[in-house]
């Protein structure tokens, strides 16, 4: 239990999207655990597919990654699965996140039942078991994709086993985290502290999974990632034009990141540098709306309006935003866009009916009569269509309301 003092508990590096790979994994890991240990007869049927160096196979060298000895070897497993494998897969996709784990695992077993058969012949018939070499190939991955990131540890093991009443928490960069890691795996081998743990299987597949993310092209996006979490720090800090600096040398390899660009609008709005905000929020939403992705540039416009006051976009871009709002089913905001797309660009086809559509969604979506006699009273001030004439007057006069009939009402006759 000694090797467990110091548990990595978490990283900020983001994750983007669900990590349906690697929960995917670490449900199949219990799910097998449970069924051998449930099932009678599994055991036997999970040596039979354990990998033992005597007799080396493709398939048990596999197998053996999904087996595990014990409730506390899955479970620590589990964690540093939960802690490295989302960042990385968000970053490589699902597809090739599960080809380097398996590749690094089986490569890990080969590696250590080839020490075993040479260092320990005595030992080619002990089955290897676990995913420890597939995890110390994300871990690598990991270090070669991510080396920036920081990551947590805290004093499990010690509070749990040991009667401490006090705990210990404390971040490391991940370069270094890693390193004292597997330095500290090594130590204890060669100390005799823990003869039971596959130290050749853990390093080597720690080796093949940094040879993959090289072999990859992974290092280039590390440190151009590295440049966002450096602009974060500085943001975090206050130091708000070296976090400027840091996104703008970013956006020279990305330009087309609208997170990058809605990051320094909000920087820029806060150094007094307004007229460059407004340009950098406009440049988002456009980007937003390039990609589909409608809730993002609806919430951008909102945002830039809020910092910044009304701030006229692109005539397109608007009219998307004000479709986008109807589609999320957010009226109000809808009808304030449409609006602005009629006032903003009065002489451009499509400004009549904007206002149109801003008055129609205040009477009908939002029972605000009122306004919507005000647009429409509005939209008759301007030359239009004889039909767009004819409908705005057809929906004043469905507005009105009908004229009260008054009936005489007559004495109840005496009694």
């Amino acid at each position: 239990m000694d090797s467990f003092n110091w548990l990595p508990i978490g990283t900020d590096a983001k994750v983007r999207g669900i990590a349906w790979a690697t929960w995917s994994l670490i449900v199949a890991d219990v799910a097998i655990f449970a069924a051998l240990h449930a099932v009678p007869g599994a055991e036997a049927a999970g040596y039979h597919l354990a990998f033992k160096p005597g007799q080396p196979s493709v398939q048990t060298a596999i197998a053996s990654i999904f087996l595990h000895a014990d409730p506390l070897h899955l479970l620590v497993n589990l964690i540093f699965l939960g802690i490295f494998g989302p960042p990385i897969e968000s970053r490589l996709g699902p597809g090739r996140f599960l080809i380097a784990f398996i590749a690094c695992g089986w490569l890990a077993n080969l590696a250590q039942a080839a020490w075993i058969l040479k260092a320990a012949p005595e030992l080619a018939t002990i089955p290897i078991l676990g995913a420890s070499g597939a995890i110390s190939g994300v871990m690598g991955l990991f270090l070669v994709r991510l080396y920036f990131a920081r990551l947590r540890f805290a004093s499990v093991t010690a509070l749990l086993f040991r009667g401490m009443v006090r705990t210990g928490r404390f971040t490391l960069p991940a370069i270094v985290g890693i390193a004292l890691w597997f330095a500290i795996r090594l130590v204890e081998q060669l100390a005799g502290a823990a003869p039971e743990t596959a130290v050749i299987c853990q390093w080597s597949g720690f080796l093949f999974g940094a040879l993959f993310g090289w072999s990859m092209g992974l290092v280039p996006d590390g440190r151009l990632e590295h440049r966002l979490a450096r602009g974060g720090r500085f943001a975090a800090r206050g130091e708000w034009l070296a976090s400027i600096r840091e996104y703008e040398a970013y956006l020279q390899k990305r330009p087309d990141d609208p997170e990058v660009v809605v990051q320094i609008a909000r920087l820029e709005r806060v150094t007094h540098q307004e007229t460059q905000a407004v340009e950098r929020f406009r440049r988002a939403i456009h980007l937003w709306l390039r990609d589909g992705e409608i809730w993002e540039a609806c919430e951008s416009y909102e945002e830039m309006k809020r910092l910044l006051g009304p701030a006229a976009i692109p005539a397109g871009d608007l009219l998307r935003v004000a479709r986008g709002f109807e589609e999320l089913g957010r009226p109000g905001d809808a009808s304030r866009a449409y609006e602005a797309y009629g006032r903003q660009y009065p002489d451009r086809e499509g400004s009549a009916v904007a206002l149109l559509k801003s008055a129609e969604i205040e009477q009908r979506a939002l029972n605000n009569p009122g306004r919507a006699r005000y647009l429409y009273d509005e939209l008759l001030k301007r030359p239009l269509a004889p039909d767009l004439e004819r409908i705005v007057r057809e929906r004043i006069d469905r507005s009105e309301p009908a004229p009260e009939s008054h009936v005489s009402e007559r004495a109840p006759a005496p009694v």
